[in-house]
């Protein structure tokens, strides 16, 4: 089940990295090209979890997956924003058939972004921090850059 939720995610991440602008039908632009866009990738042992994103001004848009050991994977989109060099984002995903929303949030560093962690809360139905100024660094999992799959 974990290679082939691996499979389906490199290969909408192949579609994604190689987009093409459309001016004509308002398509959104993925472009690989620049570090703001990109795939990343975080491996350990027996986990694993993948970011595909594109970034246009602050705006941030995108596919995560985690295929965490003994644990459901999941996979969605994120929708979110930059605020210096931290990713606020939304995370809506499916794991074994139902579907969640969650706010993810990223810290860039050089060619990788660094998940935070921190005191969550539900409101309206999302799992949310509680308090912005409350999310560590430290010990979050470590995205680094790899080339996007090509078709």
């Amino acid at each position: 089940m974990k290679k082939q939720a691996l499979i389906i995610l490199l290969l909408t991440c192949t579609v994604a990295c190689n987009n093409k602008p459309d001016s004509e039908s308002g398509s959104v632009v993925v472009d690989t090209s620049g570090e703001k866009s990109g795939c990343f990738a975080y491996t350990e042992n027996r986990d694993s979890a993948f970011l595909h994103m594109d970034q246009n001004d602050s705006i941030v848009t995108g596919e995560l997956a985690y295929m965490l050991f003994e644990k459901d994977s999941n996979n969605g989109k994120i929708e979110g924003y930059m605020s210096g060099d931290t990713l606020f984002a939304k995370y809506t995903f499916q794991s074994e058939g139902t579907e969640s929303m969650r706010e993810v949030v990223f810290l860039k560093q050089d060619n990788s972004w660094t998940e935070g962690f921190g005191p969550v809360e539900e409101r309206a139905g999302t799992m949310v921090f509680k308090d912005h100024t409350a999310i560590e660094f430290g010990n979050g999992l470590i995205f680094k850059k790899i080339p996007c799959p090509e078709k």
